[in-house]
């Protein structure tokens, strides 16, 4: 658990130290949504993993990656509402009206969010076969952060490709491998 908090340790040290003054938001809003995205690559990619019988026990740590994911996609939701908007109503609206970017982060940080709340062992029996078609939107919030990353570009593509390359192969895989979707795939080769 103290790995995953190690990122969030060195940001806040860093801005007290003032290494990312003059304009701290700017900082940490890259930094804090490069992490989410990364918790989301990892989260995805450990089902995958753990298929392999060696690496069966890795499994047990995608709650962890997952409750991570959405803390930084948190984060970068609160360093955006505090230190760019500064709890202005107005100046958040205009945003809306000017950044549809902002639609998927906050989409995908809502899906974070009831995947957060809805990973305990008590609300995995509460919600029983549910649980797992509820977490499966985990997928929705990938598209989230890809739609998110794609829409803010300006010129500087670098992270929206890594992530792209990264979500993409993984995405496929699981509609490939959905019982679902496996005739059409059966159809095609």
């Amino acid at each position: 658990m103290l790995l995953f908090l190690l990122p969030l340790c060195w940001m806040v040290v860093s801005l007290f130290l003032g290494r990312y003054f003059p304009d701290p938001g700017k900082a940490l809003m890259n930094l804090s949504g490069i992490w989410a995205s990364v918790f989301i690559v990892v989260v995805l990619s450990l089902t995958p993993i753990a298929k392999i019988k060696t690496f069966r026990v890795i499994s047990r740590y995608r709650r962890f990656v997952g409750v991570a994911a959405f803390f930084y996609s948190l984060f970068h939701l609160l360093v955006y509402l505090v230190l760019f908007a500064g709890l202005s109503v107005s100046w958040i609206l205009s945003d809306l009206v000017q950044k549809p970017y902002i639609y998927a982060g906050v989409a995908a940080t809502v899906i974070l969010f009831l995947l957060a709340i809805t990973s305990t062992k008590k609300m995995m029996k509460r919600l029983g076969k549910k649980w797992k078609e509820l977490h499966q939107l985990v997928y929705l919030a990938a598209v989230c952060v890809v739609a998110h990353l794609w829409l803010q570009v300006k010129s500087d593509i670098e992270l929206a490709v890594w992530v792209t390359v990264f979500i993409a192969p993984l995405l496929f895989l699981r509609i490939y491998q959905n019982p679902r979707y496996k005739k059409y795939f059966k159809k095609i080769t």
